[in-house]
């Protein structure tokens, strides 16, 4: 995919900086709306002078969007929640804002990648999979040029989870495990990740309007990711059991913390497997490479957190 005008929600995110980088060293031009411009300063330096466009970006006046459509070849959807804000909920973030774009999409005939999650479902408590859920499903019943991917966990060297697990393995006696640690996931590496959005631009007729799980090769449960992160730290594993209780009271309250570590809704996101199985010889296919492997990527920027003496 090259000379390209692409339009991407959620540039500045985990995934979006991985996928701009990948684009921009291709010759496309990105058209990023931002609510805060300063925050694509990051992507402006991996690319040339006029490769990227900011725009301004009002997620509570979702009308201004049409034009930024209107303008570009292609548009891609990043934009997700790990908790819900004041003003952000996760029905805005994962309902209302893919609706418009597959809107103003359908309307301009313009390919739509919208990216949601494995798992998202209506039966569950989890608002976060319900809306998830919501989104795919408007855009399946109302936009015909779409493809929607789903990933498992994504990790990377700026991950929010393999780090955060990695810095509480370094300071504190002990790891807490939710659902006794019995969670499946499939993790995928951010850079196969946004090398297959990239692919599936260049190969968007083929998979047009399909549904695709985004997974790495291989299959662990939670505990087993933690283990392999006590294994890398060198630290002997140490596990405490978070009753159902405790946990549900430990999330309502942390999440009323303006940065919460844990939240009720992602308690009750662990009670479903993030998994496709199956899924990964697609994903092989449609990247045109071996996926990577979790615990050698992994083991390397887990050293940082290494006591050194």
């Amino acid at each position: 995919m090259r000379n390209k005008n692409i339009l991407i929600f959620g540039s500045t995110g985990f995934i979006g900086r991985s996928l701009s980088k990948r684009l921009l060293a291709n010759g496309n031009k990105l058209i990023c709306p931002v609510r805060d411009p300063n925050r694509v300063k990051r992507n402006i330096l991996s690319g040339d002078i006029g490769q990227i466009d900011v725009a301004e970006f009002d997620i509570h006046n979702l009308d201004n969007i049409e034009k930024l459509i209107e303008d570009c070849d292609i548009v891609i959807n990043l934009i997700g929640l790990l908790y819900e804000k004041n003003n952000f909920s996760f029905e805005l973030a994962h309902f209302l804002l893919p609706k418009k774009i597959a809107i103003y999409a359908e309307k301009h005939n313009k390919p739509f990648l919208h990216v949601s999650s494995l798992g998202s479902t209506y039966h569950s408590k989890s608002n976060y999979l319900v809306s998830k859920k919501m989104g795919e499903e408007f855009i399946q019943s109302n936009n015909n040029n779409h493809i929607i991917i789903r990933p498992s966990v994504v990790y990377g060297e700026e991950d929010n989870f393999i780090n955060q697990f990695g810095r509480m393995a370094k300071i504190l006696p002990f790891l807490p495990l939710f659902k006794k640690g019995n969670t499946k996931f499939q993790p995928i590496y951010v850079n196969d990740l946004s090398l297959m959005i990239m692919n599936l631009m260049s190969k968007f007729e083929q998979y047009k309007n399909q549904n695709i799980a985004a997974v790495g090769k291989e299959v662990f449960t939670f505990k087993e990711i933690l283990s392999h992160i006590f294994f890398t730290l060198q630290k002997k594993e140490r596990f405490i059991n978070i009753p159902p209780f405790f946990a549900i009271l430990q999330g309502k309250i942390m999440e009323k913390l303006p940065k919460p570590l844990f939240t009720y809704d992602q308690y009750v996101t662990l009670s479903h497997n993030s998994i496709d199985e199956g899924g990964s010889k697609k994903v092989t296919e449609i990247i045109e490479k071996d996926l990577s492997n979790m615990k050698l990527v992994t083991t390397q920027y887990l050293k940082k957190f290494i006591d050194r003496v």
